[in-house]
């Protein structure tokens, strides 16, 4: 009998990401957004409005954003993903990585 693989695994394309987690609510941390399949993401961080646009490129998330209207600039992350669960790590997986769940 195996067990679920207790591992992060790499999300390395654009049709796997958008199978696993676009168009649905994800949440975490004071966060809870979506991430639409047309490119574009809404939601909130804390109380503020979170908008933006996003893309995949060479194997990364990339996304612009602001909250409250105050430009968060852009970013390319590294996508993981076990379970309902994903972990963006920053910075092309160099900076700070934050995990959030499918909304259930």
């Amino acid at each position: 009998m195996t067990s679920p693989n207790p591992n992060w695994q790499r999300l390395l394309s654009r049709t796997a990401f958008l199978k696993r987690f676009a168009d649905r609510e994800l949440v975490g941390d004071g966060l809870r957004f979506v991430i639409h399949a047309d490119g574009r993401i809404t939601g909130q961080a804390g109380t503020g409005k979170l908008s933006g646009q996003w893309y995949w490129e060479d194997g990364y998330f990339c996304r612009t954003a602001s909250l409250d209207g105050e430009d968060l600039g852009l970013d390319c992350e590294i996508i993981e993903y076990r379970g309902d669960s994903m972990r963006y790590t920053r910075n092309k997986g160099e900076g700070e990585a934050s995990v959030v769940a499918i909304a259930s």
